[in-house]
């Protein structure tokens, strides 16, 4: 096994610049309605980001963008808020105080947009960057900091991941790398303060060195195929924040790496080979106190086979992945997917035929845990495993972010992430409802992509919006998030009397949702159809009409609510005579 070991070596850290011309960049996507500790994201970001502005020196120089916060599925929806200048304090705090989460998350463009307005081609420039989300506008938020690292005079982003996880936080942290910039996880209100304190605030000081710890990563004692999995031994600090990876021979960068494993999971960490053949590195990367480094290297060799598979090495459950094969191809062949170590060639959890092509699709079961993507041949003896790759199916992070509160019958907009399988839904049930059946409403997740609207019971009180995941069996809910409908009042006024056969105004307030109407009911009636007569309170804004019938009695006029069941929400007796 070889090996390459880095100790204690003196690296220098440059002087930072206090308080350069600087932008905050906030994230007003929907998904900052998710809550942590009860109380919305978008509520702990408005008073984190108004408390350190109470802190700017008094020249400062400070702007607001913000993005998500106009228009839903709008990549474009970015807009400068506060422009850059000193004094600013008081109009970014009042700025962010309204700020209503609704669309995307185009990250990478706000950034470059933030940039530009700070000149940062002519200027120093500082943009801060406070996201719950990663990019969902298709841009690479690494190849977009590598641009602006290099045609910036002295460009530095800073990016503060509030409630992302360390995957999520990682697709981010190269724009902190690449720019000389720091990436700070926050997961609560106080950690968010602290992140904000530390880039926004802080003058740095110049940093003599930092002393590196001790690492080492063992080479594998022979050859990788490509696509399997393997382990590399290691020692380390195992910081939270450290990793294990693989790059080409060579590569210096401390981002887009071919493969990597978190060094909290322990040792050996669990790679993937990479799909090309050739000569490759592994890596131990420490996160320091403000930069990444890497602590030791190690050589690794990866060569073809006549059966191979290509998969990802962790999938989220009741996902679909893809697997890229190579093999016999032999007619009856077939690809699966099966518990970790299960030599049976049936009972499969998913296959796909290998004559659908070089590459298929499987759906991830939906129990978390390790399995095997195998090749199995058919052949006349029966059929042979030739090849296995382990995949292991991670616990699906899900989320949901929306208003806490709404009114009855009103539509909401619920933002989720997640696995999006065929069947999966999102609905709203009673709270304590633990039946995947009777739900009150639901949208399916594969035609509402990131986003999808639910209409509120018409009953007011306590209920839970739910992600519901579609399994190869059954049903399961994945995540759960408490919502309170909230009354509407309805108020008729109208004459106690009125002749038969005569026309009587009725004034009415109320919620006015589609379908809502006012109709005329003989008093002892109680049903919701067979009214006498009735208008659409759409279609009379604020007054309509009744023609009473010609049979002298007691009646009574309803305003009746209309949702997924109807309820009458106001009534008023009237007497024909």
């Amino acid at each position: 096994m070889k090996k390459i070991t880095f100790c204690c070596l003196a690296m220098a850290t440059p002087a930072v610049w206090a308080n350069p011309d600087t932008i905050l960049v906030f994230d007003a996507s929907g998904s900052m309605w998710g809550q942590i500790d009860g109380v919305t994201k978008i509520e702990i970001a408005r008073d984190a980001v108004s408390t350190i502005s109470q802190g700017f020196a008094a020249e400062q120089t400070v702007g607001l963008m913000a993005y998500g916060h106009r228009r839903k599925g709008d990549c474009a929806d970015i807009e400068t808020l506060v422009e850059p200048a000193a004094g600013t304090a008081q109009a970014i705090a009042a700025q962010v105080q309204q700020l209503q989460p609704k669309g995307k998350t185009p990250l990478s463009q706000a950034v470059v947009m933030a940039a530009d307005s700070l000149k940062y081609t002519e200027n120093q420039a500082t943009v801060v960057l406070i996201t719950d989300g990663v990019e969902t506008c298709d841009r690479d938020p690494c190849a977009v900091a590598a641009e602006l690292e290099q045609l910036g005079v002295d460009f530095t982003a800073h990016v503060v991941g509030f409630g992302l996880s360390a995957d999520q936080g990682k697709q981010l942290s190269c724009m902190a790398d690449i720019t000389g910039g720091r990436y700070l996880p926050a997961a609560d209100a106080q950690s968010l303060n602290q992140a904000l304190q530390q880039v926004v605030l802080a003058a740095e000081e110049p940093v003599a060195t930092v002393e590196l710890p001790t690492a080492e990563v063992l080479s594998p004692s022979e050859p990788v195929v490509i696509g399997a999995g393997f382990a590399v031994k290691w020692t380390g600090p195992a910081g939270e924040q450290d990793y294990i990876d693989v790059v080409p021979v060579g590569d210096d960068r401390v981002y887009g790496e071919l493969a990597y494993q978190w060094a909290n999971t322990g040792s050996p960490a669990q790679l993937r080979a990479p799909g090309q053949v050739g000569e490759y590195e592994l890596r131990y990367i420490w996160q320091g106190p403000k930069q990444k480094h890497i602590l030791a290297r190690a050589p690794m060799q990866v060569v073809d086979s006549d059966v191979s598979l290509l998969a990802p090495a962790k999938v989220a459950a009741a996902s679909a992945f893809e697997v890229t094969w190579q093999g016999p191809n032999r007619n009856g062949d077939y690809v699966d997917l099966v518990k970790r170590g299960d030599q049976r060639t049936y009972g499969e959890l998913g296959y796909f035929y290998t004559n659908v092509g070089p590459t298929g699709t499987i759906n991830a079961p939906a129990a978390p845990g390790k399995y095997d993507v195998r090749y199995v041949m058919e052949a006349p003896d029966g059929r042979q495993i030739l090849h296995r790759i382990p995949v292991e199916v991670e616990a699906s992070a899900v989320t949901l972010a929306f208003q806490p509160q709404a009114e009855v019958a009103a539509k909401i907009t619920v933002n989720w992430s997640g696995p999006n399988n065929a069947g999966g839904y999102i609905d709203v049930v009673k709270q304590g409802y633990t039946h995947t059946y009777g739900e009150i409403s639901y949208f399916y997740l594969e035609h509402n992509p990131e986003s999808g609207e639910l209409l509120m019971p018409v009953e007011p009180g306590e209920y839970q919006i739910r992600f519901v995941m579609q399994g190869s069996k059954d049903r399961q809910v994945l995540a759960s998030e408490p919502i309170t409908v909230t009354a509407v009042p309805a108020i008729l006024a109208l004459p106690g009397t009125a002749a038969p056969g005569s026309t009587i105004q009725v004034q009415w307030t109320g919620p006015n949702r589609q379908g809502d109407y006012v109709d005329l009911m003989p008093a002892d009636r109680h049903t919701l159809y067979g009214e006498i007569t009735y208008f659409y309170t759409e279609q009379n804004p604020g007054q309509g009409q009744l023609t009473m019938p010609e049979q002298a009695g007691q009646y009574k006029v309803r305003y009746v609510l209309q949702g997924r069941k109807r309820l009458v929400l106001a009534e008023q007796t009237i007497t024909v005579q």
